[in-house]
């Protein structure tokens, strides 16, 4: 008969601590890319952030790296496997390990280069192009990432993987709080692109996969499913996607910092394939 050996920290302080772990996130220059590395830098661990856009990596290191200086920097196109092995090696040449993976990188109407003008067409009108590109970053990448980083981890005993989901992945974007006219977009495409609900569903089952891949190898894989964050969107549009939400208003700025830290943490070291959703009660109606 087998007996247990883990033991989890009898301190709650120490099993969120993070002190000496290396988190990669990617889409690390991003919005909540850089949010959720200050989350884990200010538990201790070091967050490497992985992103595309040299700009965007020099602003995060300048601003994020001003508060904590072991913040690196590495561009990398997760879409590409020879790049990813190659930024992923020098993270491995550096520390030796790697203990937290974000996997948060997702195509935005400004990194979409396959045709812009379409990202927020009507379902009917998507270009191929842009569904295609959607998907490659946001499932696709997400699960080159993990066919990386997984065995690193597998091979060291112990790791975890977050992958960032939505609220959208998991309840089908609402129609009508997109309208134009009388909603303050007089007239102006704006909705959630169905590539991105698609893509983010699938992230939501490709964790679930990963999950019992990797259970007795030591990795955990998570996916956290936030709503919207608030940043100074348009009256009309917020009264209407807050109407459907049950708290009555979307997200903060740092309100999923520590959702990140739990799930990258021993905090957390008893649950794997697991969906976290934070979005105010909506998924919920």
């Amino acid at each position: 008969m087998s007996v247990q050996s883990f033991q989890a920290p009898a301190s709650v302080r120490q099993q969120f601590d993070l002190s000496g772990r290396i988190s990669i996130i990617t889409g690390g220059a991003g919005f909540l890319g850089r949010q959720f590395a200050e989350a884990v830098a200010e538990m201790g661990a070091t967050p490497v952030l992985f992103d595309l856009s040299p700009d965007a990596l020099a602003k995060a290191q300048a601003e994020t790296g001003a508060t904590y200086p072991n913040c690196e920097t590495e561009q990398v196109d997760i879409t590409d496997e020879a790049s990813l092995r190659s930024a992923v090696d020098r993270v491995l040449a550096r520390h030796k390990r790697i203990d937290v993976l974000i996997n948060n990188a997702a195509l935005t109407k400004y990194g979409c280069d396959a045709d812009p003008e379409k990202f927020f067409a009507p379902f009917e009108e998507t270009s191929r192009a842009v569904w295609e590109q959607g998907l490659e970053v946001n499932l696709t990448g997400t699960a080159l990432v993990c066919q990386v980083v997984g065995p690193i981890m597998a091979a060291q005993g112990a790791g975890s993987i977050i992958n960032i989901g939505s609220d959208v992945g998991v309840i089908s974007p609402d129609q009508r709080i997109y309208a134009p006219d009388g909603k303050g977009y007089e007239g102006q495409d704006f909705n959630t692109p169905a590539f991105y609900a698609v893509s983010k569903a699938g992230v939501i089952h490709l964790t679930k996969f990963l999950a019992t891949t990797w259970a007795d190898k030591g990795v955990r894989v998570n996916a956290f499913s936030p709503a919207g964050v608030f940043r100074d969107h348009e009256e009309g549009f917020y009264r209407m996607l807050t109407s459907r939400i049950p708290m009555g208003r979307m997200g903060a700025i740092n309100e999923y910092k520590g959702a990140i830290v739990f799930l990258a943490s021993d905090a957390s070291s008893f649950m794997t394939g697991h969906n976290l959703v934070m979005d105010g009660g909506r998924t919920i109606w």
